[in-house]
Formats: C-alpha cells, sequence, structure tokens
C-alpha cells in the first residue's frame, strides 16, 4: 500500500479546522468509548508526563509508528506513559460498537507489539473534536506531549523527535513558550502557502509545467519551514526533465531527508512505479536502487514495503536474483506482522511469484 508523495503536499496545504487548542494550554479529558488496553488514564496528574498519540487501524503510516512508540513505551518506563487512542475508525451504521471491536482485533493481534495503553474514541468522535480539531490537525498519526503541569507542550508526528522532546521535558528544560512561538509562525506560514499552492496547482491544471516549476522554487525558498515542499518539486519536475529530477532525487535522498526512511521509500517507489502518471519515459532505476538501499539501511531490513520496494528496482533494472533475494524478505515479514493488511501481504506474494517465473526463463 503506497501513499502518493503528491498526495501528502495536497494534505499540507490544505487547511485544517479553526484552531481553538494550542501549545501551553491544559490537556484536555479523555472521555474514551472504550480503554483497550493496559491501565485507563482517567484524567492527567499532576508531576506526570503523557503522550497521547491520535491513529487509526486503516492508516498506514500509524501502523509504521507503532514499533516506535513501543520502543519509547519500554524507554520512558515508570517515566512516560504513552497512550495510542483509535479515532476517526470507519462507522458501521448496523452496528455502533463495530469500530471498537475492530480495534480491540487489531490490538489483540499486534501483541507486545504494540505494548503501550491504547483506547478509541466513540462514534461521535469527541476525543477527535476535542484534541485534533481544536488543534488545527487533519493527519494522522500525530501525537501530544503532556507536561508535569498537565499542559501540552507538544504537537506533532510521533517519529519527529518525539524522544528528544521528551528527554527535555523529564529533565525540566523543555522551552514550551518557544514551541508556541515556533507553532504560531509554521501557522502563519501555513496561511500563505495555501494561496501560494493554489496558484500552483492552477499552473499544473494547465499543464505550464515549467511556470509551475519556477513558482514552486519561490516557494521552496520563501517557506523554509517546509521542505516537504521539495518533494513536490521532484514530481513536479519529472514533468519537464525527467534525467533532471532523478539527479535531484538523489540530492535529496543525500541531504534533507537521508535519514527518513519512509520519505526515501516513496522517492524510489515513484520512480519503479507501473501506475506512475502520467508514464515515465526513461526511469533510472540505478537512482531508486540507491534511494532504496537506504531506507533499506535505516530500517535495518525490518520494513516490508520498503524492501518490497527495493526488490522492484533490482528487477525493473533487469537484476533478478537480487529482486528475488529482497521480496523473499518482504514477503517473510509481512507474513508475520498482524497489523499488515491482507490485500498487501497478497500482492507482495504475488510480485515475488512474478519473481521466480522471470528467473525459470
Amino acid at each position: 500500500m503506497r501513499f502518493a508523495l503528491t498526495g501528502v503536499m495536497v494534505l499540507l496545504a490544505l487547511g485544517g479546522w479553526a484552531q481553538t487548542l494550542n501549545v501551553g494550554d491544559p490537556a484536555p479529558a479523555l472521555p474514551v468509548a472504550k480503554w483497550v488496553k493496559g491501565q485507563p488514564v482517567k484524567e492527567f496528574e499532576r508531576g506526570k508526563v503523557y503522550v497521547v498519540e491520535f491513529w487509526a487501524t486503516w492508516c498506514g503510516p500509524c501502523r509504521q509508528t507503532i514499533p516506535h512508540l513501543t520502543k519509547l513505551a519500554e524507554k520512558y518506563k515508570d517515566k512516560v506513559t504513552i497512550i495510542g487512542v483509535s479515532v476517526w475508525e470507519r462507522a458501521d451504521k448496523e452496528d455502533p460498537n463495530a469500530h471498537i471491536q475492530r480495534v480491540e482485533k487489531f490490538v489483540q493481534d499486534m501483541g507486545d507489539k504494540m505494548s503501550y495503553v491504547v483506547a478509541v474514541d466513540g462514534v461521535e468522535g469527541v476525543i477527535a473534536k476535542n484534541w485534533m480539531e481544536a488543534a488545527g490537525q487533519d493527519g494522522i498519526p500525530t501525537a501530544f506531549v503532556i507536561d508535569q503541569q498537565q499542559r501540552i507542550v507538544w504537537i506533532g508526528h510521533p517519529m519527529d523527535k518525539l524522544d528528544e522532546v521528551l528527554d527535555k521535558v523529564l529533565a525540566g528544560t523543555f522551552d514550551w513558550k518557544a514551541e508556541a512561538e515556533r507553532q504560531k509562525r509554521l501557522r502563519e506560514q501555513m496561511e500563505a502557502l495555501q494561496k501560494d499552492y493554489t496558484e500552483y496547482a492552477q499552473l499544473m491544471r494547465q499543464r505550464k509545467y515549467e511556470d509551475a516549476l519556477a513558482k514552486l522554487d519561490a516557494m521552496i525558498a520563501k517557506y523554509t519551514e517546509f521542505p516537504t515542499l521539495k518533494l513536490l518539486r521532484f514530481e513536479t519536475l519529472l514533468r519537464v526533465d525527467e534525467k533532471q529530477a532523478y539527479a535531484y532525487a538523489l540530492q535529496l535522498a543525500q541531504g534533507d531527508f537521508k535519514d527518513d526512511a519512509q520519505v526515501l521509500n516513496e522517492l524510489a517507489w515513484t520512480i519503479v512505479d507501473d501506475d506512475t502518471n502520467p508514464p515515465l519515459q526513461s526511469p533510472d532505476y540505478q537512482a531508486a536502487i540507491t534511494i532504496a538501499r537506504r531506507a533499506v539501511e535505516l530500517t535495518k531490513e525490518g520494513d516490508a514495503n520498503i524492501l518490497d520496494t527495493l526488490a522492484y528496482a533490482y528487477f525493473k533494472s533487469g537484476d533478478v536474483q537480487n529482486a528475488l533475494k529482497y521480496q523473499k524478505m518482504a514477503v517473510d515479514l509481512a507474513e508475520k506482522d498482524p497489523s499488515m493488511p491482507d490485500e498487501v501481504k497478497k500482492e507482495l506474494r504475488e510480485r515475488y511469484e512474478k519473481f521466480q517465473k522471470a528467473a525459470q526463463k
């Protein structure tokens, strides 16, 4: 299951809800529909530190953060309480509790791989409204850090240096006022970015790709707090000059995103994907291999989707043996992962069979 780079950028440029919950505010209550795992947290106690992370069973990026949160729960055992609250689950009109059962099964299947407190929001979405919507957050996973004074001191992606934030919060050195100012600047930039993005999108619809690229370059220089705009530049450059685009992808992989396995994976997948629209004319599979290998290195050969990307890049380049090697690793990992959707497992197995047939020719 893949998530297009362009889709990420569209989410970035779209506005969220009117914000009423900010860094520095008291943490709202957690009237969840059900506590699924661990000791219920009825209220945030003064003197303790908490992480409230919002996720959903259908959310691929959320599944990728679960091992990280489990490691943090172990690292900060008895110091930080980590709570995963499932929100925005798909509703079942005939059974209002179906989403609760779905979360319970997911957590049960995960076992020790999801080793922290887990809860689920009700069908009315009270938790989502009081936390996510109130904070202007329209994407998951999103984490909130609550400090010893029961106030929110940080809001962000759980993979974005959350452990560094927790170290400082526990030591009493985290500057939440500076963080509040930083997030205020981000919101202001976001509002301005929305207008510029609309102009960029209009140029793309008109197929004025060179003009759109020039507009995007100006945006990158202007909105320095949003390095992910460079990912959109890569996709835009593919419409203008493929050769330059692949060189730029390698530049990103060695620079801004050299330590971001998921972004590297999407860069590489964009090059090898059979469904890239419009179709690429001369895909640089060696570039895809280089980028995907870095992602595999970062995840220590422990992510099935990333291994799958590397395998397909090898296959597309004509190296069937390496394709088989890494695809077999991907299939084996996926089969052992209870959080991996069945359709993804099926896709990985079918790709492995495709490589086997190619090797027999």
